[in-house]
């Protein structure tokens, strides 16, 4: 390994960065949408861009990092890539330069430009996580709480782009948005560049292949969940923002709403270990998708009434911070190290692309059909499924370790 940074200390970096980006663009990407013209129809649309970038985005990344093993010369090209596709977005819905006015005035070719340049930006973030993801818990050792404290980052970095963002739009307007997401992802850019290098590791042959282990009743069953649970989040991704400016909401309130869920995830990522200890990862995983349908219902009944967002926010600690670590747990215990990185390829794929995607397009479908707040009933609806999904997969694990390791114990 080069010198330079501790892999820790590296991958805390590129959580920060990359999650600092997530927070700037994905609360505000649906206004800004907005902002520049485009209908609700239009926005769900391209909202779904980036769920269905993670059908084919992750799987092409994860392989290339299992058969090559160089996954810090991939994070490098990807985000360089996503930086210039960035810039492109802006200049896409820019009028002040020389293209600028022309696509403004063809609505249709503005419309498949974003939409070009928004699969760009997304097939090149997609690669991120399933690789920091993998380097992450192998830097940990395969202890929670210890992963707990290197994916904190990225929530810190979340808060620190969701809330920095909104008094900026308030003041300057929403159209600015996209060169604030190019700053940021030259900074991941930057990040990924100082990441040491790590050589080919030697690659063992797995004892069971992803497809014998997909074709078990209990990981069927648990993507099924994954699938259902980002489903139920898409509504809250692409258009949470807009039901709360609906309700009165500034952009700095939205801003910090989101924060306060952030705050609440970040506090269970710090502290989880004793709840791994006590319960284990499949039944804190079923747990999650309870309070997921319970806080969506929630939303969808507020009318934005504060003290039940905020208690819905809160929920947030649960519905991603739990559901989150507790995925990745799961994920890690089932496959092997040469699969790791398909695996959580896999999920990305089946939760937050096909979940996601189709989310997303019934979400803004139930929005305009029936009502903002039905959007978000139906939400909790999809999160109860997931959470009947894994009723028989509860595995018996004993307490007493945070630590993910012993396959044979989870053939028992």
């Amino acid at each position: 390994m080069q010198r330079g940074a501790s892999p820790a200390a590296g991958i805390g970096g590129l959580y920060f960065a990359y999650f600092a980006y997530v927070g700037l663009f994905s609360p505000y990407l649906g206004l800004y949408l907005a902002g520049i013209g485009l209908t609700i129809a239009q926005i769900g649309l391209l909202m779904a861009v980036p769920q269905a970038l993670r059908i084919v985005g992750p799987p092409f990344w994860g392989w290339l990092a299992d058969r090559g093993g160089q996954g810090t010369g991939l994070l490098r090209a990807s985000s360089a890539l996503a930086c210039a596709s960035a810039l492109a977005l802006a200049l896409s819905g820019w009028s002040g330069w020389p293209g600028g006015e022309a696509l403004a005035a063809a609505p249709g070719l503005r419309f498949g430009l974003l939409f070009a340049v928004l699969a760009a930006l997304f097939f090149f973030t997609s690669a991120q996580m399933p690789i920091a993801e993998t380097m992450a818990m192998r830097a940990a050792g395969g202890d929670t709480g210890r992963y707990g404290r290197l994916r904190v980052w990225g929530s810190i970095g979340f808060i620190v782009g969701v809330v920095g963002i909104g008094p900026v739009l308030d003041r300057y307007g929403v159209g600015g948005l996209p060169w604030w997401v190019a700053a940021l992802l030259a900074l991941l850019t930057v990040v990924a560049l100082s990441l040491p290098s790590a050589g080919a590791e030697a690659r063992v042959r797995p004892a069971v292949s992803i497809g014998q282990r997909l074709a078990e009743p209990r990981v069927r069953a648990f993507f099924a969940s994954a699938f259902l649970m980002l489903f139920a989040h898409a509504a809250l991704y692409a258009f949470f923002s807009l039901y709360l400016a609906e309700q009165g909401y500034s952009k700095t309130a939205i801003g910090l709403v989101w924060a306060i869920g952030v705050l609440a995830e970040i506090g269970v990522f710090w502290l989880q270990r004793g709840l791994f200890q006590r319960f284990g990862a499949m039944r804190l995983l079923r747990a999650s998708l309870a309070v997921a349908a319970l806080r969506f219902v929630a939303i969808g009944l507020s009318a934005g009434w504060l003290p039940a967002i905020l208690l819905a926010q809160l929920a947030h600690a649960v519905t991603f911070g739990i559901h989150h670590s507790a995925t990745i747990a799961t994920l890690q215990r089932w496959f092997e190290p040469a699969q790791q990185a398909r695996a959580q390829a896999l999920y990305v794929t089946i939760g937050y692309g096909l979940g996601g995607s189709a989310g997303v397009l019934v979400a803004s479908w139930v929005w305009t059909a029936v009502s903002p707040g039905a959007t978000f009933v139906v939400a909790g609806f999809a999160a109860a499924l997931g959470w009947l999904a894994l009723g028989g997969t509860l595995e018996r694990q004993a307490p007493g370790s945070a630590t993910i390791v012993a396959r044979a114990e989870d053939e028992r």
